[in-house]
């Protein structure tokens, strides 16, 4: 078994209610938690983890998407104590892709993750475009988690569903 990898971690806040861990590796590319993507996907913590025993099937749906099942463990030094953790990852564009298969798939979470990301990377397109200031992180995070609540209300078939499709917090 291969060594995990030395990365830095953060807290990536999507919106007030929606955060994922983020990891940098030492060659500066971004990474993203199975836990942190697996929750925010509506899975259990370990959904990620179970895949090829508990649902294959459901795997290689994904693989037949694009998916590439290759999570990669990275060790994160304890802040104020000795010792590191381990995390299991998956790149960017794994996350893209995974996000993006789950939306076509009717996941509803997906969908509204997509369409945040869509438009505010389209926001931050068009600010550029136009010479207008980008946001500031806080708005980013309120923008990115008023267009999630909004897919999701529009998504939702009623007022229990919606409930259920909102994360704790």
């Amino acid at each position: 078994m291969t060594e995990p990898i030395k990365a830095v971690n953060a807290t990536i806040q999507l919106s007030d209610a929606l955060t994922l861990d983020g990891y940098m590796m030492p060659d500066g590319e971004f990474r993203a938690g199975i836990v942190g993507t697996s929750v925010l996907l509506g899975y259990q913590r370990d959904w990620f983890l179970v895949l090829p025993s508990k649902a294959p099937n459901k795997l290689k749906a994904l693989q037949e998407g694009g998916f590439r099942y290759d999570p990669q463990s990275v060790s994160i030094q304890r802040q104020g104590r000795g010792g590191a953790t381990k995390a299991q990852t998956i790149s960017l564009r794994e996350l893209t892709t995974l996000i993006a298969i789950e939306s076509l798939a009717g996941n509803k979470r997906a969908i509204a993750l997509q369409a945040a990301f869509t438009l505010e990377g389209l926001d931050s397109r068009f600010r550029d475009a136009f010479g207008v200031q980008q946001r500031t992180p806080d708005e980013k995070r309120r923008f990115f988690g008023l267009t999630y609540e909004e897919f999701l209300e529009a998504l939702a078939e009623n007022r229990a569903e919606l409930e259920g499709l909102r994360l704790p917090g």
